[in-house]
């Protein structure tokens, strides 16, 4: 089937027209120039300039001159270029400023400001004059003007190229125990490579054409521009055609390699592999294996975690203790888990206060820890693999020492990686580059690994399966691991215990379903997903239960301590914890925290039901949110606006200090600025 062509807005055939016709006058104003001389140039006095040695000297010392004042721009070029992508200079906008001035000052006054430094009675050419060397009217004067006319382009090209590589492979690299000058040259280099290649093309081609600077600092020896100028002035337009011709040819022969540089760029994987496979690896059958027992359980905490970090109006205020397990980090974006991940890894500093790993302080104390010595494995959510390297090279870029293949076998086996250790990033699957993520991580033998939502954008059942390779590697390794995640179902599957962070700090860490049936804040309660809240009063407490108000209707719960009383309370019930029950006919009185309601809306998300139900006789609009089996949905076979009895047990009601509600609506999935709108009631009433 033949799809057919999208449809254009409207006007757009008259805009395209438009474009075009401006275009082509544009180019037609480039290549009337270009193509109306060729006809004029004359062969014989091609053939004599050739033959001549005043061309072939030219385009020599053009070319030797330029080559070395583009290594020399390039020297200090790349590494500010950097320095401005990475926002490492200070007053980059007066950086910039001074970078730019040799491309929009003419070139003779550049020559002129040379000249005053490096002519005889300058700055640095009376010294040099005095050792008996000069500048003027020789080769290192060409230069000089190449240099200082060519160097913002390298500058600006390096810092274009140093901005398309992103910063997260920067930062794994450090992660991975690799210095800075080692991720410099193993990472950001050559994935920017292409786009310095470009640069220095066009710069190289610059400085093989500059002819203002030099004529004024440097006439001789003659470079090609010059001599150029020489044959024009001297024999006139016929004479300087042919050589015209050699600069033009030379000229279209740069450009179109730094096209070819810049298109690589503009590919996004490196095409000319920089080394071979790491290593023939064994195979495997792909499935997951067992390949360790389960390592001895350490003693202590490997984590402790008291500090701040103040990030604009963001104050993160940490208070955590990780041990030898899984640990689900949950809370809504925005709540500060993966700044919290990063200050653990060493790629930010706290503003005060202490942090140990493995029983040894990496900051406070005086002390600060780079990334590359903590015994700390990330794995970012997009997997920020290496894209110049294979799956083996990724993997063995944080193996150092005898045993690096021995572990590197063994992680391959684990993380169900055989067989694809000579493929590259853009040939695999997500779940693929996820497991290679963990792997690399897993290379360095780290004591805690921290996974900041790795698996968010994967399909459900690869999530599933990751999550599983995580608990055995776990187990097999011994570790700490941190899993930072937004989806409670995800927190709840993977963490031995489970720490609900909101704004900066951490409200309550416990067994997972402790926590999401016994909230200790309303802002957790919210988090974990209960919209069943509403403001009540303890009226009594007896025999382990307490009576709770809310308006006019009663509530008996479970006592638990932590709540005064008599006094205020927020009242949460799960959604899955009511019990629904068609009403009965006639009058009759409900049995205890049963209440009449009448439903009011249902929808279907995937094998529950969500209900809405509004309680009957309040004074005020109380609503219930409800969630249901399909299976018990249908076996009650409701309809909107039935009348429904609900009933809650006393245990599944939950007390939550008044006072824990921090100022402001709650964040969260699914908040609701009104208290009130979604609550349950449990007063006995008579129909």
């Amino acid at each position: 089937m033949v799809e057919k062509p999208a449809r254009r807005a409207p006007g757009w055939s008259t805009l395209q027209a438009t474009f075009a016709v401006l275009a082509g006058a544009l180019l037609a104003a480039f290549l009337l120039p270009l193509l109306a001389f060729l006809p004029d140039v004359d062969g014989g006095e091609l053939a004599r300039q050739v033959e001549r040695a005043g061309l072939a000297r030219s385009l020599a010392v053009s070319g030797a001159s330029a080559t070395l004042a583009t290594l020399l721009a390039a020297l200090g070029g790349v590494p500010l270029g950097y320095l401005l992508a990475r926002d490492r200079v200070r007053f980059p906008w007066l950086v910039r400023t001074l970078v730019l001035i040799p491309l929009v000052l003419p070139p003779v006054a550049a020559g002129v400001l040379l000249l005053n430094v490096y002519g005889p009675g300058g700055l640095v050419g009376g010294i040099l004059e005095s050792a008996g060397w000069t500048l003027v009217n020789a080769i290192g004067g060409i230069v000089i003007a190449q240099v200082f006319i060519t160097a913002p382009f390298v500058v600006l090209t390096a810092e274009a190229a140093f901005r398309a590589v992103d910063p997260r492979l920067e930062a794994v690299g450090a992660t991975l125990g690799r210095t800075h000058g080692e991720v410099f040259r193993r990472i950001s280099l050559p994935l920017a490579r292409y786009g310095l290649l470009a640069g220095l093309a066009l710069a190289w081609m610059r400085a093989a054409g500059e002819f203002g600077a030099t004529v004024v600092l440097a006439y001789h020896p003659r470079s090609l521009p010059v001599h150029l100028w020489v044959e024009l002035t001297g024999r006139g337009l016929r004479a300087a055609l042919p050589v015209a011709l050699v600069a033009l040819t030379l000229a279209a022969a740069i450009l179109l390699l730094a096209q070819r540089f810049e298109a690589q760029t503009r590919n996004g994987r490196d095409v000319a592999r920089l080394r071979g496979p790491a290593r023939d690896a064994p195979g495997g059958a792909g499935k997951a294996t067992d390949v360790a027992p389960e390592a001895p359980r350490a003693e202590g905490p490997l984590i402790e975690a008291r500090f701040s970090l103040r990030l604009g109006d963001f104050l993160l205020a940490a208070d955590l203790d990780a041990h030898q397990e899984i640990l689900s980090l949950f809370g809504p974006s925005g709540a500060g888990k993966s700044t919290l991940l990063r200050v653990v890894a060493g790629l930010l500093d706290p503003d005060e206060g202490r942090l140990s790993l493995a029983g040894a302080t990496v900051f406070g104390e005086g002390k600060v820890v780079p990334p590359e010595e903590r015994p700390v494995g990330l794995v970012f959510q997009e997997p920020s693999l290496f894209p110049h390297l294979s799956v083996g090279e990724n993997v063995l870029f944080a193996g150092d020492g005898p045993d690096a293949a021995g572990r590197f076998e063994r992680l391959l086996e684990v993380t169900r990686l055989g067989g694809l250790e000579d493929r590259y990033p853009s040939e695999l699957s997500g779940g693929q580059q996820q497991r290679v993520a963990l792997a690399r991580a897993l290379m360095q033998q780290p004591r805690i690994l921290l996974l900041d939502e790795p698996f968010s954008s994967l399909d459900t059942n690869m999530r599933e399966r990751l999550h599983e390779d995580v608990k055995r590697i776990q187990a097999a390794f011994g570790l700490c691991v941190v899993y930072v995640t937004h989806e409670l179902r995800d927190a709840c599957a993977m963490g031995v215990r489970m720490a609900v962070i909101g704004d900066g700090r951490i409200e309550q860490v416990g067994d997972p379903l402790a926590v999401i049936r016994h909230p200790a804040t309303f802002d957790v309660a919210r988090f974990v997903g209960v919209r069943n809240l509403f403001e009540g009063t303890v009226r009594e407490v007896a025999a382990g239960r307490a009576v709770v108000a809310a308006g006019d209707l009663v509530l008996e719960a479970v006592w638990r301590t932590g709540v005064e009383a008599p006094g205020p309370v927020w009242i949460c019930v799960r959604p899955e914890d009511f019990i629904v029950s068609r009403a009965p006919s006639g009058e009759r009185e409900l049995a205890g925290n049963s209440i009449l309601a009448t439903l009011r809306s249902r929808q279907l998300r995937g094998p529950t039901f969500t209900l809405e139900a509004e309680a009957r006789g309040s004074s005020r609009e109380l609503r219930m949110e409800i969630e249901l089996p399909v299976r018990t949905y249908e076996m009650l076979d409701l309809t909107v606006n039935e009348e429904i009895v609900v009933t809650v047990p006393p245990e599944a009601v939950h007390l939550i200090p008044f006072e824990s509600r921090k100022a402001g609506p709650a964040a969260g999935p699914g908040c609701d600025d009104d208290p009130t709108r979604v609550v349950l009631t449990a007063e006995r009433r008579v129909r």
